[in-house]
């Protein structure tokens, strides 16, 4: 009996050992994984404040856009009345 409880007793050592070896390496990659995790979370927030001042910039180019437009129908109505204007007076000359 006493042979016994002894191997049992090595077998016991040798499960612990492995088990605290098993334990520290799934520590170390939780760790890890821990470490890649808040990385991800700090460029999710940068990725979201760049869409942020990409929108204010989009939103920026559209009023300009929209500003570009007026002007240039202001400016082809403003030819439009002077070309009449001078058709009219060209007519007023020749009669």
């Amino acid at each position: 009996m006493k042979n016994s409880y002894k191997k049992d007793k090595t077998k016991s050592i040798k499960i612990e050992k492995d088990l605290t070896e098993i334990l520290t390496d799934i520590n170390q990659k939780l760790d890890c994984l821990q470490k890649d995790v808040t990385e991800i979370k700090i460029e999710l927030t940068t990725a979201k404040a760049d869409r942020e001042v990409l929108k204010g910039e989009i939103n920026a180019l559209k009023e300009d856009i929209k500003e570009i437009n007026n002007s240039q129908n202001n400016k082809i109505w403003a030819l439009i009345w002077i070309l009449i204007w001078t058709l009219i007076g060209i007519l007023i000359r020749v009669c």
